[in-house]
């Protein structure tokens, strides 16, 4: 390996195996639309967004006239990396393309409704969530995404009984109950949120983040006992974060609990400015003054 490998290697850190791989992948060429498409994905992870594109396309010519399944996966990893590198255009193409290859798929229409959501075209992109869903109705992460998109584009009820589809279809999936328990938040159910967390806290009882949701819900459904417990167990997983400690102080005193809060200023004065507005965020949501 050359002594600049090396000296790269130093200088950031990195592995200089892994960089000598990274060069040994550089400029080789698939012999079939899967090698391609592994060259392709493996450009990607080596930050080569232009040389993964390559590999893409050329997936495509090669599987012209292949199976049905290798030209279908080709078309829709070669609207995949272009929807990464933001050529939604072309993205929408390939995607329209798959559909054309192997009839209705879930995939492409997931994919379509990316596109057109980020032109903010949300009617559009809900149907072609909706088309996704009829094809796949199992499909925990369609159901999400739909929840996801019909919430962006102002129908909160309506995502809500989406993100419920996803917790049928995935109950072990700690995200979904977390992300059904926020819509409950914001459609003010608040006994119904804290089961919701209930579940994705069970599941994953290490995130720090399920606690402090689980906080606004317990303080909005006027247990502020258990509101301040839920933040003081979400710091203690993450005691490095300020933002706890500064929304201890603020719910202590909000409760009269005025010694109590004393002991958490110098540590919540410690937080720095975005901390200081996802605070104030909380707050309003908690409906704290």
């Amino acid at each position: 390996m050359s002594q600049s490998f090396d000296a790269i290697a130093e200088l950031f850190g990195l592995s200089p195996a892994a960089l000598q791989k990274a060069k040994e992948r550089s400029g080789k060429v698939g012999e079939n639309s899967s090698e391609s498409r592994e060259l392709g994905k493996a450009s990607l992870a080596d930050g080569r967004f232009e040389e993964a594109v390559e590999h893409y396309r050329r997936a495509v010519e090669q599987a012209e006239g292949a199976e049905t399944s290798e030209a279908f996966a080709s078309a829709v990893d070669l609207a995949g990396v272009y929807e990464y590198g933001d050529l939604f255009p072309q993205a929408l193409r390939q995607y329209q393309t798959a559909l054309k290859i192997a009839g209705e798929q879930a995939e492409p229409h997931v994919g379509i409704s990316d596109v057109l959501r980020r032109y903010g075209r949300f009617q559009d992109s809900i149907e072609e969530l909706k088309r996704a869903r009829d094809l796949e109705p199992q499909n925990a992460f369609i159901h999400f995404k739909l929840s996801e998109t019909l919430l962006e584009a102002g129908y909160a009820k309506e995502a809500l009984l989406s993100a419920m589809q996803a917790v049928l279809n995935s109950p072990e999936d700690a995200f979904y109950h977390y992300w059904t328990g926020d819509l409950q938040i914001r459609l003010e159910r608040f006994d119904e949120a804290l089961e919701s967390f209930k579940a994705a806290i069970e599941l994953s009882p290490g995130d720090d983040l399920y606690l402090l949701r689980a906080a606004v819900a317990f303080w909005r459904a006027g247990k502020k006992t258990e509101a301040i417990k839920s933040v003081r167990l979400a710091s203690d997983l993450d005691p490095s974060n300020n933002l706890y400690y500064g929304l201890l102080e603020a719910l202590y005193e909000a409760n009269d609990q005025l010694a109590e809060a004393a002991m958490e200023k110098d540590q919540a004065a410690k937080m720095d400015a975005y901390d200081d507005d996802r605070l104030d965020r909380i707050l309003r949501e908690m409906k704290v003054s």
